[in-house]
């Protein structure tokens, strides 16, 4: 949830008051994860371009998966897959979020993009909440999700809008800037961008590109996602406790000792540990200090996770002028993306602990809802008793729908409130593109589109 208004302001304090409320298990396999997308590309294909201006050009032989998807082992316990609302799901958010720089920017204002005309010619970019804005956490949203969708012409152009935008390419900073701020000429395409970087975007960029690399046998998207993987390291680590920090620079919060747990790509971690070689052990302690802090953070609390906490795991306010920084004791707008981080590592890798933390936090969404996902709040408490809270979004039912696939007994829940977020219409009353995108993401997990097609 973007996020970064001002820089760091001053240091963060180590006590609760920090925060303001203002008010190894038998892997099972319910779904074939063998299930073709209803996207329209096979997704056996490499991601193809003869389009001068659409970004890679990229090898037209397909390489073949090492594993069958049908041979794969998963973990989690899904319900039956609904495809077709997925698909018609996927057809919204493209039509609401999704635009191209031919849609967008007219030929009489070429001119004043400059040099920045051929980097962004044939790119896409997804709407901000502001529409004429665009954050790289969209981005790292939207190829995620066409990459699960198998629709590597809108990936391509996703991509390509990333890399148009470097932080710094001298600096050899792979990860584009948080946010690009259009106008009304140029729309969301201009050569105004700002800040540092985001930690999310950047592991989400990675993941995608790492992805896409082991099903296609392309070494454009390997060699760009370990450049990403490298600067991450380098500049978005903190290399005493190899934890991630919210971005780079500026945004080293607190020295570097405050997190946000929602960052944490445990799947990206171990794509890292598999293709950035020369770092393979530094990113296997990260991986392990990731899981380490999780744990401690959860097992001080209710079962879920603050929106923003310090080294020591206590909830503190990033100062970076975010509502959910004034409000980082609670499970929130951040903390929503947590259950998807766990249980894709579960589902794919079995991991213990990530079982561990999908349980706990799993027992704590039964506990609050009964089961029926209808009664899920905006935001949660961290410690004590919870507060009085509106109701949640489709994006915090599909957080404790996913949690519930960790186990039989919890997934006897799923078929009801997977059914629900599904079949949940997008708000038409703003623009707002958060909860929609995490939403789809939701729902791509809990309908089988997260398709292991090689082993690790």
């Amino acid at each position: 949830m973007k996020k970064y208004l001002l820089p760091v302001l001053g240091v963060t304090t180590a006590m609760l008051m920090a925060c303001s409320d203002d008010s190894s298990s038998s892997p099972s396999n319910a779904v074939d994860p063998g299930i073709a997308s209803s996207a329209s590309v096979d997704p056996g294909l490499p991601a193809v371009s003869s389009d001068a201006n659409s970004g890679l050009v990229l090898s037209s032989e397909s390489s073949t998966p090492v594993v069958d998807p049908g041979a794969s082992t998963y973990y989690a316990v899904f319900p039956t897959p609904n495809q077709l609302a997925v698909q018609t799901m996927y057809n919204n958010w493209i039509a609401k979020f999704y635009v191209t720089y031919e849609e967008e920017v007219p030929a009489s204002e070429e001119p004043y993009l400059g040099a920045m005309v051929e980097k962004l010619k044939g790119s896409a970019r997804i709407k901000f909440d502001s529409p004429l804005n665009t954050v790289s956490e969209g981005i790292g949203y939207g190829m995620l999700i066409t990459y699960f969708m198998k629709d590597w012409e809108k990936f391509n152009r996703l991509f390509k809008y990333y890399q148009a935008y470097p932080v710094s390419a001298a600096d050899g900073l792979f990860f584009m800037k948080w946010m690009v701020k259009g106008d009304e000429f140029k729309g969301g395409f201009s050569a105004d961008a700002t800040g540092g970087s985001a930690t999310d975007a950047d592991l989400d960029v990675m993941t995608a590109l790492f992805l896409a690399y082991g099903e296609t046998g392309n070494v454009e998207y390997l060699n760009y996602a370990k450049g990403i993987a490298g600067a991450i390291y380098s500049t978005e680590v903190n290399p005493t406790t190899h934890l991630f920090m919210p971005g780079n620079d500026g945004l080293h919060m607190n020295d570097g000792y405050v997190y946000n747990t929602s960052y944490f790509s445990l799947v990206g971690i171990r794509l890292a540990i598999k293709y950035d070689t020369e770092r393979s052990a530094a990113w296997q302690q990260v991986l392990d200090a990731t899981y380490a802090y999780m744990l401690k953070v959860q097992a001080a609390g209710n079962g879920l996770w603050p929106d923003w906490s310090n080294a020591d795991g206590i909830p503190t306010n990033p100062e970076n002028n975010s509502s959910t920084g004034k409000l980082c004791d609670y499970f929130g707008l951040e903390g929503v993306r947590i259950p998807l981080r766990i249980m894709w590592d579960y589902n794919w890798f079995g991991d213990d602990r990530a079982k561990t933390l999908a349980e706990t936090a799993g027992n704590f969404a039964f506990a609050s809802t009964g089961g029926d996902i209808s009664k899920t709040l905006i935001k949660y408490i961290y410690q004590g008793e919870q507060p009085k809270a509106g109701q949640g979004g489709a994006h915090f039912r599909g957080a404790f729908c996913s949690l519930w696939t960790v186990n039989a007994t919890l997934s006897a829940y799923t078929p009801a409130c997977n059914e629900l977020i599904v079949n949940t219409p997008f708000k038409t009353t703003n623009s707002l593109y958060f909860e929609p995108s995490m939403q789809l993401l939701y729902s791509l997990f809990l309908n089988g589109y997260f398709i292991k097609y090689w082993n690790y």
